[in-house]
């Protein structure tokens, strides 16, 4: 627990020593911070250019000379790979439209509902006819994988284009290099 001291009670000498003594760790913790925070900004400037060169140039050049995989000459392989990425906006209007389109699209088993009803109903639920709200939840890995099986990227024949996919669901790809080391 800390204990608070009023200044008036510590003794002059004791208070500008102290005083010039926090004053001095203030001083080092702002270079660190400023440290920190150049450090940030050169990891990103890092980042963005690795990914220029990972994702941009180097995919388009191999793809430009018909090549999608080239072994160094230390033993390293150095392949473009697609990458997927696929996600479900949170809000009900768009999850219900991805909801009635994986149904329409034989993707019902991706769709998992819960119905909710005021409580006041509980007993008349038993009934037929009674008036819910469906709140559904989706795995978009599961989405993912069924997406690409119905565009024939897993080799089975294309059932839709990516222009038939439904609003609400982002879904893209993009290449990207991966090294694989020697040996590995």
């Amino acid at each position: 627990m800390s204990q608070e001291y009023e200044l008036d009670d510590v003794p002059i000498e004791v208070t500008a020593n102290l005083m010039s003594q926090i004053k001095g760790h203030i001083k080092e913790l702002r270079a660190r911070q400023w440290a920190v925070e150049k450090a940030t900004e050169a990891l990103r400037k890092a980042q963005a250019s690795f990914d220029e060169y990972s994702q941009k140039v180097l995919p388009e050049l191999f793809k430009m000379n018909g090549l999608d995989m080239l072994k160094m000459e230390d033993g390293s392989i150095v392949r473009v790979i697609t990458t997927t990425k696929c996600s479900i906006n949170k809000n009900d209007k768009d999850r219900a439209n991805v909801a009635k389109w994986l149904r329409e699209h034989n993707g019902e088993t991706l769709v998992k509902s819960e119905c909710i009803c005021p409580s006041s109903q509980l007993d008349a639920l038993k009934q037929a006819g009674i008036i819910y709200e469906e709140q559904t939840t989706m795995n978009t890995n599961a989405v993912k994988a069924f997406l690409l099986d119905q565009l024939g990227q897993k080799g089975s024949p294309a059932v839709i284009t990516k222009e038939d996919l439904p609003k609400g669901l982002s879904f893209y790809q993009f290449d990207e290099m991966e090294i694989q080391a020697p040996n590995a």
